[in-house]
């Protein structure tokens, strides 16, 4: 039996979540550690499995309101999002190697519900040391 989620019906779920007013007002981006940069964790994983970046070091989950979301647009097999480009705090220590970003419903690090997770586009884990800074520009696309 093969599953479908028609264009159509992709912008129907898109002007619900994450952009509509019936979804929560902000959501909460974290980065995560576990994995590799080209692998994310099932459909079962919880936050736990995850291996969030500590809340140390400047560490914090950062807020995304719902009216940062860009609008829905046609993407290479179905529909896709983005948000405005979120800055994290310069790190006071080592964060360690970043595989992806997770988008969650809690800012308390390592804790909630992970609503959407996704290795960066390129592929590539980032090494936070002290001192730097790392910008996400946060994406997620429903297929069909």
């Amino acid at each position: 039996m093969a599953e479908i989620f028609p264009n159509e019906s992709l912008d129907l779920i898109f002007a619900g979540y994450p952009k509509g007013a019936s979804g929560p007002v902000n959501t909460w981006l974290g980065l995560f550690t576990a994995f590799t940069a080209s692998t994310v964790g099932t459909s079962a994983a919880v936050i736990a499995s995850w291996s969030e970046v500590s809340a140390a070091g400047a560490y914090t989950r950062q807020t995304i309101s719902s009216s940062s979301w860009g609008t829905v647009g046609t993407t290479q097999s179905g529909r896709g999002s983005a948000a405005a480009q979120v800055t994290f705090s310069t790190a006071t220590a080592v964060w360690g190697t970043v595989n992806g970003f997770v988008i969650a419903n809690s800012l308390t690090t390592a804790a909630g519900n992970v609503w959407f997770a996704a290795n960066f586009d390129d592929t590539t884990a980032v090494v936070v040391n002290t001192n730097d800074v790392i910008k996400v520009t946060p994406s997620w696309i429903y297929t069909g």
